[in-house]
């Protein structure tokens, strides 16, 4: 009867010296044989990969600043109705440094039109450039994803609530799914990029 000896060298034909190859990877785990699943599926999300994907997606969709939704929130307490038109569009997102994206909306074409809802004839508009100091949208310096106290989604749009504010900046995207993706890169920031994650709490 051929068999293996203990120096791992194998007596007879080839076949069972493949045999004894087996045992012999099998005795130290045998992972190169067994291995793990081809093609397993690993999450290569990073901060850097959501910065990039939102300076993929973002540029050409459009965008309500902070301080235009406290525009029309303070219109709505006087009773006006407030719209910004054409929202600005979205020209930049540009990574400056981890957690730091400076994101920048084009408002040279934007108004802001009032209406007073009991007098049709009773109506305003002023150049949102004018009105917000600069035709350019967003801080230079960059948002940081860690000052992002919440999100919310609304079809289309992405709600982002900032630290020290009352009301929401407002992204609007080209459809739900997109919307979908883009709170979830958000989120992701957000999380990652919060400070107070080394407390534990």
């Amino acid at each position: 009867m051929r068999r293996c000896w203990k120096s791992g060298r194998c007596a007879g034909r080839g076949n069972l010296r493949a045999g004894c190859v087996l045992l012999l990877a099998l005795s130290m785990g045998g992972k190169a044989l067994a291995g793990e699943p081809q093609g397993a599926a690993t999450d290569v999300r990073s901060v850097a990969s959501a910065q990039q994907f939102l300076q993929q997606v973002l540029p050409g969709n459009r965008y309500l600043s902070t301080p235009m939704s406290e525009a029309l929130a303070a219109a709505r307490r006087e009773q006006l109705q407030a719209q910004f038109q054409p929202l600005p569009v979205i020209i930049e997102a540009e990574p400056l440094a981890r957690c730091v994206t400076r994101l920048r909306a084009d408002a040279s074409a934007t108004t802001l039109v009032l209406r007073n809802p009991h007098d049709s004839y009773d109506q305003s508009q002023a150049s949102a450039a004018e009105l917000l100091g600069s035709e350019w949208i967003g801080n230079p310096d960059g948002m940081q994803f860690g000052s992002i106290r919440q999100l919310g989604q609304r079809g289309n749009q992405v709600l982002m609530r900032l630290a020290g504010n009352e009301q929401d900046a407002v992204l609007h995207l080209e459809g739900t799914e997109i919307a979908t993706r883009v709170l979830q890169a958000l989120e992701y920031l957000r999380e990652q990029c919060d400070s107070t994650r080394a407390t534990g709490f």
